[in-house]
């Protein structure tokens, strides 16, 4: 059973308005056959899917299989179901039923040329889409696959007779050109491949090619011809991102920082550009820590451009979050990450970034309740119960305290690391609260498990000293500290 592509990718209300406009024909005229019953299943099948019922509608696809052997549509819904599951080997096996039983159809040849990819059966793949390019001379998307396979599979100079044969069917034009630029790279010619954009661009230039070439000169830090070619693609396309970014780049290298910050301004601010690029982009500029002096109030500028254009990706709350701590705002880095708590609260990252923050500024029973909050979603989390238990410390609720790190010790045996730290922890509140021997005891824990752990060996040692007491002991404990570390003067 062949069915259209759009058919098959129609929303549900689609099917059935298309069910009920049927029914109500033959209703009428009673001049249209009534529904089969392979039909009314293929339909309630395909409602399933579309609904995300998968594992019901899989079982109604293979019915469907069973009892019309010729259904093409099913099968390839029984394929496209095991490629959700990541099923590849399975999701072949149904593909190939599908083409089967309806050679033409050229979208089950596509998605079979992937699934083949996925496998890494690329010879395959590549009879495949050669097959569907005879077959289909004018879809470029065909081309464009067949040469990605080439390039994956280093065969460049094939890859060059597929793009020849694009060049022939459809013309030159921006994706052919930066196609034969891209394969001249992949294929080691740097020069060459720059050489060729150059010209390319001199007859056919797009804003695109000009960045491009932008690009390469600022790289080579040739800010003039930089300049040049970012300002082309402007003059093409005013509103062309790369290029603004590339010109603002050039300005700050020259120094001319009004211009520079005049186009970084509307940058930011776009919501339509990727924000992990802003991010990358401005924790570099942050290193520059001259630069962030000198320019304070730009660069806040910046920074909340980027923030209100994105409130709600968790990554720029945080870096802006960091940013309003090192500007000694502290109180409005709460509110930011607050805010991006509320929006999240299941979300381990934005608790974590919250109690950071609360404890860099000493917070002590908001850290508390924070982290008792946090706990109630991640439950027995060893992290949290930190920040719970250095929260009670602080707060003079030792036992309490005592009581939080002793339940770390329960869920962090596959942790060496948080279980030793957690042991010498234990050690130092009890000491603290007056239970010697109960901190002894600790600290002997946390060195049979790591002999040379120096805090605790420090402790004990500095322990034992004040009380007069096992004074060898004390000191081969303390000669061991200095040799790790003679520079600390702790030890």
């Amino acid at each position: 059973m062949s069915l259209p592509i759009k058919v098959k990718f129609q929303s549900l209300s689609a099917i059935l308005i298309l069910f009920l406009l049927s029914s109500i024909c033959y209703v009428q005229l009673n001049a249209q056959p009534q529904i089969t019953v392979n039909q009314a299943s293929y339909l309630e099948a395909l409602k399933n899917y579309n609904l995300g019922n998968t594992a019901l509608a899989e079982k109604q696809f293979r019915e469907i299989t069973l009892r019309d052997p010729s259904n093409d549509a099913a099968h390839y819904y029984i394929a496209v179901i095991h490629l959700r599951r990541g099923e590849i080997g399975k999701a072949e096996e149904a593909m190939l039923k599908a083409i089967k039983r309806d050679p033409s159809n050229s979208w089950y040849k596509q998605q079979l040329a992937s699934i083949y990819t996925h496998l890494g059966k690329i010879s395959k793949a590549v009879t495949l889409y050669n097959e569907l390019r005879e077959e289909h001379p004018g879809q470029s998307e065909l081309y464009d696959a067949l040469i990605e396979l080439y390039i994956d599979s280093k065969e460049y100079s094939k890859a060059k007779e597929v793009l020849e044969d694009i060049e022939r069917s459809v013309g030159v034009n921006e994706g052919t050109g930066l196609t034969r630029y891209n394969l001249m790279i992949f294929d080691g010619k740097q020069d060459e491949a720059f050489t060729y954009l150059v010209d390319f661009d001199r007859d056919f230039g797009t804003p695109r090619t000009a960045t491009i070439i932008g690009d390469n000169y600022a790289a080579m830090q040739n800010d003039s011809l930089a300049e040049r070619y970012y300002t082309k693609a402007l003059t093409l396309a005013p509103d062309y991102v790369p290029a603004s970014f590339g010109l603002a780049e050039v300005n700050r290298v020259k120094g001319h920082f009004d211009l520079y910050f005049e186009r970084m301004y509307p940058f930011l601010a776009n919501i339509d550009i990727d924000p992990f690029m802003k991010i990358s982009y401005m924790k570099q500029i942050l290193t520059n820590t001259r630069f962030v002096q000198t320019f304070l109030p730009q660069i806040d500028t910046m920074m909340t451009n980027m923030y209100t254009a994105h409130p709600e990706d968790s990554s720029i709350a945080y870096t802006h979050a960091l940013f309003l701590v090192q500007s000694d705002r502290s109180g409005e880095a709460l509110e930011v990450l607050l805010e991006n708590l509320t929006r999240y609260p299941n979300s381990k990252e934005a608790h974590r970034q919250y109690l950071s923050l609360i404890y860099y500024l000493g917070m002590w029973e908001p850290m508390e309740r924070k982290s008792e909050e946090a706990l109630k979603v991640f439950r027995n989390d060893t992290d949290f119960m930190q920040f719970k238990g250095i929260a009670q410390l602080q707060l003079g609720r030792l036992d309490s305290s005592i009581a939080t790190f002793k339940e770390i010790l329960k869920y962090s045996k596959r942790d060496s690391t948080t279980t030793v730290n957690t042991l010498v922890t234990i050690g130092d509140i009890n000491y603290r609260a007056g239970n010697k021997k109960e901190a002894y005891r600790y600290y002997r824990k946390t060195i049979k498990k790591e002999p040379r752990h120096l805090p605790a060996l420090n402790n004990y040692a500095y322990f034992l000293g004040l009380d007069g007491k096992d004074l060898k002991k004390a000191y081969k404990m303390s000669k061991i500290t200095i040799e790790e570390e003679p520079n600390n003067p702790t030890y």
